[in-house]
């Protein structure tokens, strides 16, 4: 009898579940519009999505910090309909001092809040447009090749970046749960030096590549990468224990379907004993229109020496 009432009761919580998918079914025509399997009506460009699924990349400056750390940020985005916020964690271990280093980071929570207009852009299928889930989990290695004290007239290093699928939430286009990689090379130049102050600039150029699902419908869709240049300037200011710091970054998709962001970004910075703190707001240009607000707090654990 028991097995009856439960056999039963996993039935109609089945109905229910596929009942309440009803209000999708019927917005987004399906499944004349694209097929069976609901998440292929997710586009996966950075315009139809949260913010943290196909992330810029941060213009760095080819300083290699010397230190085993721990970066812990806490990021509030406004924008596009979308209120989110999340927690973002970063290891990072100098493989050679001066000149290579390896990171990985992860977002372990990220929590959401979006208007109607925006969940049925997105096609989102959960009629709250509530939630929370976890993030990518990211990795990469930036090696210093030419130093502009020794070896040339700027400082110049490569970094390759690759994010994996561990992201959750296709399904309300939080997450791709597909694979994305950039690689880049970044420039950059001191001038104006004083005894305790400098300016810095940096550039950077690259190529951002991702698989995608870019569904126009009318039967869904077979573009399934997207390719895009990677470009960004940026200028700083170090005077003592501080930094302060600001950058234009963008990259280009080829598809024409929100896959172009563009972010101004501005950063202050405190050197304190142990680590740094720093302040950081966040303002998209095109098609991208967040308003990130974030602090972090790094953590030095211990010196490379060799």
């Amino acid at each position: 009898m028991k097995f009856l009432m439960a056999f039963f009761a996993l039935l109609l919580m089945g109905q229910a579940q596929a009942q309440s998918l009803d209000w999708w079914d019927q917005m987004h025509n399906y499944p004349e519009a694209a097929g069976p399997d609901r998440l292929d009506y997710i586009s996966i460009s950075p315009g139809f999505m949260g913010p943290n699924a196909l992330r810029m990349p941060v213009l760095g400056n080819v300083i290699i910090d010397n230190n085993i750390s721990f970066d812990i940020r806490y990021e509030h985005h406004v924008g596009n309909g979308d209120i989110t916020d999340n927690a973002f964690l970063q290891f990072n271990f100098p493989i050679k001092r001066d000149r290579a280093m390896f990171y990985v980071n992860s977002i372990p929570l990220e929590k959401w809040n979006v208007e109607a207009s925006t969940r049925d852009e997105r096609r989102m299928m959960g009629i709250s447009g509530e939630g929370r889930t976890t993030g990518d989990i990211a990795f990469g290695v930036v090696y210093k090749i030419f130093d502009e004290d020794k070896m040339g007239p700027f400082n110049f290093a490569m970094r390759a970046h690759a994010k994996t699928t561990t992201g959750g939430n296709l399904a309300n286009a939080r997450y791709t749960d597909a694979g994305m990689l950039y690689w880049e090379g970044t420039f950059s130049k001191s001038f104006l030096e004083q005894e305790s102050s400098r300016f810095l600039g940096k550039m950077m150029l690259g190529f951002y590549t991702f698989q995608t699902n870019v569904n126009r419908l009318i039967n869904g869709s077979t573009e399934r990468q997207n390719d895009a240049p990677l470009y960004g300037l940026g200028l700083e200011y170090h005077h003592s224990k501080w930094q302060m710091d600001a950058d234009w970054s963008n990259y280009q998709g080829y598809q024409k379907h929100r896959d172009n962001p563009s972010f101004l970004r501005f950063n202050l910075t405190r050197q304190l004993s142990g680590g740094t703190i720093s302040l950081g707001y966040h303002h998209g240009l095109r098609q991208w229109d967040w308003d990130t607000f974030s602090i972090n707090y790094r953590i030095n654990v211990s010196e490379v020496l060799d």
